[in-house]
């Protein structure tokens, strides 16, 4: 997902909690919002005379990732409750686990990528992407290709016939090839191994036990002050690679689009007050995305975009790429997997 880094604030709980794609279990569902109170500032958006959502609760997945912020912040800054929606973000150890609660209708909606959800919807789960979280410019959270301390390695051209260590057939892998073929090599000189645990990918990259790595942030971040060489990020692509998104199932959208309005109006709430003070949340984000220590006070905190759709092409884009890679068999039309309308 802008495919942001997870991580923990030593290596062994990053390998025990955070296995992206790797099929562990659900952390029990926490930090929800308390259901909304009548009356005041929580019988709904001001100015609407609505009532408040009642008993209606959407239930959002999330893997304790830098992207989660705004979630976050609606949450500590009472929004949800201010916009008569009751909230309850539910944590996720893997995407796998995620992916499976959002098919199972355990959760209403997610915080995942393009890809995640294009696959999804392919395979048979209605998932609609309804926002881009982070991604909206290229600088919104980059992705980084990393050499390894030691390696000698400082350019793409390098790279040729080396194996980076990625996820196979996820955002990291699809940045990975694009920023690679972007800097001048052919298809057939890209190699990869898979690793498909983020922190595994690190150690390995850190160790040199693989000369390159492809990593999200925070974790990147805390490779290149460990001594990693940064190769290529997406960040100074010359095309927007990769979001994160916001999903929702098609039975919730249908079931309960007035508390995701109510949501995505929270979300926005909580954007605004990020980009007009980013360092104000610092503390809330290193303690729910567990920031290193290396790396907590020098970390510059993302402003985040409005709720907005994705752009046709980067969807497009990524559609053909799976369907080449045979993930998927038959092409998403945009107009199908994309929802809008609802902020």
């Amino acid at each position: 997902m802008k495919r942001r880094g997870l991580i923990l604030a030593s290596l062994s709980v990053l390998i025990a909690l955070l296995t992206a794609c790797s099929g562990g279990m659900a952390t029990p569902p926490g930090g929800g919002s308390a259901s909304p109170a009548p009356g005041g500032a929580d019988s709904g958006p001001a100015g609407t005379g609505e009532p408040p959502a009642g008993q209606v609760t959407l239930r959002i997945g999330q893997i304790p990732t830098v992207d989660g912020l705004p979630f976050w912040v609606a949450e500590a800054q009472g929004y949800y409750r201010q916009h008569g929606v009751d909230v309850e973000l539910v944590n996720f150890r893997s995407a796998a686990e995620r992916d499976a609660a959002l098919q199972g209708g355990q959760i209403d909606g997610a915080l995942a990528d393009i890809i995640a959800s294009v696959t999804m919807y392919s395979n048979g789960a209605r998932v609609h992407i309804t926002s881009v979280n982070l991604g909206a410019t290229r600088e919104e959270g980059p992705i980084f290709i990393l050499a390894a301390p030691g390696s000698g390695i400082t350019s793409p051209e390098q790279l040729k016939g080396v194996e980076v260590a990625i996820s196979t057939n996820s955002m990291i892998h699809y940045v990975t090839e694009k920023l690679l073929l972007e800097s001048g090599l052919a298809q057939d000189e890209i190699a990869t191994i898979s690793i498909p645990q983020i922190p595994l990918r690190f150690e390995n990259l850190m160790s040199g036990t693989v000369k390159a790595a492809t990593l999200p942030d925070p974790l990147a971040s805390l490779a290149i002050a460990k001594g990693a060489t940064v190769v290529r990020s997406d960040d100074k692509a010359e095309r927007n690679y990769s979001q994160s998104v916001v999903i929702f199932t098609a039975q919730a959208l249908e079931a309960k689009e007035e508390a995701i309005r109510r949501f995505f109006a929270a979300y926005n709430a909580a954007v605004a007050d990020i980009r007009k003070d980013p360092d104000t949340f610092r503390e809330l984000l290193a303690e729910k995305a567990s920031l290193p220590p290396e790396i907590k006070d020098s970390w510059q905190v993302t402003p985040f975009p409005d709720a907005q759709l994705p752009g046709r092409a980067e969807v497009e884009e990524v559609v053909d790429w799976l369907v080449a890679k045979g993930v998927i068999n038959q092409k998403v039309p945009y107009d199908e997997i994309v929802r809008a309308g609802l902020y």
